[in-house]
């Protein structure tokens, strides 16, 4: 046999769908994990329907000798079915041909990159659907948007036999167009190498692959798949999806690397499966280290809640920053002394605050934590230094919506002080955890209406300043509504005892003469974002207990 043979065969999707419950099909290691969503779902079926192209699929055709390449876990195709006499694993087209499976199937599935798909959501649309397409991703509603997973079932009139005649002989047109669609295999028969060569070529288009993607497929003996998943399960799952990259950078750290660049990373996980795939010795070492590091990662997000309130990833600057800490428990072994946590306490908010880990700090800051929590780790009385990274005038440019890292710091200031309600009698603490969600956005209160600025003319990026930012219920702020501070605020102050201590949970200025009592909204309103913003940068250098800033508004 030659060392490369390639054949295409046709195959209609009815055919490929019997394909895949016989287990013909088998993910290879170098292979990413499922990440489409619903949307991209319905397109594919959209264009199959309507008899378009969607591309070839390549399999690896070999003997079901070389099984070992198989992955066992994290994909959504049926398993492979060793009395096949050959593997067929898929090298491009797993996403098309895994949403082939699921839609048919039916069901729900949350993807890599922690996304729920409810693939009874893929449905046709009996009436013409919208802008020509008529395979969407929506609610299904008898009728007149029906599941694609009832379309493309054996029984599917019966399953459908609320539907006229008419509407069932649209439904068996679109089924037919589906099931008779042809699909391509371009099945190749070549050594690993060019294969997963082959692989990261096709992806540099269509579907870029990330540089984690890439690092992971040259290693694939390594299972750093599976590394990744572990150190994701040692996680609070409230807290979300760790990046690859990270993890990625915390082993290379854990095995000596000193660099955050992706170049450097692959070099050094490269060389590592070079080593390891004929010593065995080498592969337990590595399983057994970045076992333990795994397991630091979630000693390093129960840390950064229990401290800083960092309730999720959507509260934290960076994911590196993570890493970082992972890697200081790891090195540490032992419990946090009270000078190593001051020293943590300081890193956390020079980093947030000044953005350490954006742009072209990265390469150097990176590099410099790495050495400095390893020191840290060795010696615990040792002392870390940072100097100022911005000015003042950067926390109000900062806008409450994006996830910067003053922006990040000034959430965890506010979560620290414990929110409670503005309006009512008492001091009851909102549960921090209903900040945790990103469906809580709306918990994000503008001390100053929106709708009243604007229509004063001031710029969107003053009223949508951090400084201009509180956390409320989002039925709180729904109550306020358009009313300006002096009103609201004003009817607070005289009806409850706990005003003041309120405003100070929430960083909110109120003495006598603050810009919130000013008739003129448009006067208070700036008197009020310099205040706030002063008093802000106090309290983030009082948590820090260092210097942050480096000039004044």
């Amino acid at each position: 046999m030659k060392s490369h043979c390639i054949a295409i065969r046709a195959r209609g999707v009815r055919q490929l769908l019997k394909h895949v419950e016989q287990g013909r099909f088998a993910i290879p290691k170098l292979q990413r994990e499922f990440v489409w969503d619903g949307p991209k779902a319905a397109k594919l079926f959209d264009s199959i329907q309507a008899h378009m192209p969607i591309g070839v699929v390549m399999v690896w055709e070999t003997p079901r000798s070389q099984r070992l390449y198989l992955r066992q876990k994290y994909h959504v195709l049926p398993p492979y079915n060793p009395r096949n006499a050959k593997v067929w694993f898929l090298i491009d087209g797993q996403q098309r041909v895994s949403v082939l499976h699921k839609v048919r199937e039916g069901g729900c599935l949350t993807n890599a990159r922690g996304k729920e798909i409810d693939f009874n959501r893929v449905v046709f649309a009996l009436d013409g659907g919208v802008d020509g397409q008529v395979i969407l991703y929506r609610k299904p509603r008898p009728g007149v948007y029906e599941p694609l997973s009832a379309v493309l079932h054996p029984h599917w009139r019966s399953r459908l036999s609320h539907l006229g005649q008419r509407a069932l002989e649209r439904v068996r047109k679109c089924r037919d167009r589906i099931l008779r669609y042809p699909i391509h295999l371009m099945c190749v028969q070549a050594p690993l190498e060019t294969i997963r060569e082959s692989f990261l070529r096709i992806n540099t288009q269509g579907m870029k692959i990330t540089t984690a993607d890439a690092i992971i497929t040259r290693a694939e003996d390594l299972d750093l798949r599976d590394i990744r998943h572990e150190v994701r399960e040692h996680v609070d799952p409230a807290f979300g999806i760790i990046s690859e990259m990270p993890i990625l950078f915390a082993m290379a750290a854990a095995r000596g690397a000193k660099e955050a660049r992706g170049q450097a990373l692959r070099k050094v996980i490269t060389n590592l499966e070079r080593e390891a795939r004929n010593n065995p010795q080498l592969r337990k070492s590595l399983a057994n280290d970045w076992h333990r590091l795994s397991v630091c990662f979630g000693k390093a997000v129960d840390y950064l809640r229990q401290n800083f309130s960092v309730v999720s990833l959507d509260y934290l600057y960076s994911d590196y920053m993570l890493a970082v800490l992972a890697l200081f428990f790891y090195w540490n072994g032992q419990g946090t002394s009270a000078r190593q946590k001051e020293q943590i306490r300081k890193w956390f908010w020079a980093t947030a605050v000044g953005s350490r880990y954006s742009g072209s700090k990265f390469l150097s800051c990176l590099p410099k934590d790495l050495r400095d929590f390893m020191r840290l780790a060795e010696q615990p009385g040792a002392r870390l230094s940072f100097s100022p990274e911005v000015d003042k005038v950067d926390v109000r440019k900062s806008l409450y919506a994006s996830r910067g890292g003053i922006t990040s710091a000034f959430y965890c200031l506010l979560l620290r002080r414990r929110p409670v309600s503005i309006m009512d009698d008492g001091l009851d603490e909102i549960p921090i955890d209903r900040y945790a969600t990103r469906a809580n956005r709306k918990d994000r209160h503008h001390i100053f209406p929106r709708a009243v600025l604007a229509g004063l003319g001031l710029p969107a990026s003053h009223y949508n300043s951090i400084g201009n930012i509180c956390l409320l219920t989002a039925e709180e702020n729904q109550a306020i509504g358009a009313r300006r501070p002096r009103l609201y605020l004003g009817e607070t102050a005289a009806n409850a005892g706990y005003f003041k201590r309120k405003m100070a949970r929430h960083l909110i200025p109120v003495a006598d003469d603050s810009g919130v009592w000013l008739p003129n909204a448009k006067t208070g309103f700036r008197q009020f974002l310099r205040e706030r913003i002063d008093l802000i940068c106090r309290e983030l250098e009082r948590e820090a207990g260092i210097r942050l800033f480096r000039k004044d508004l």
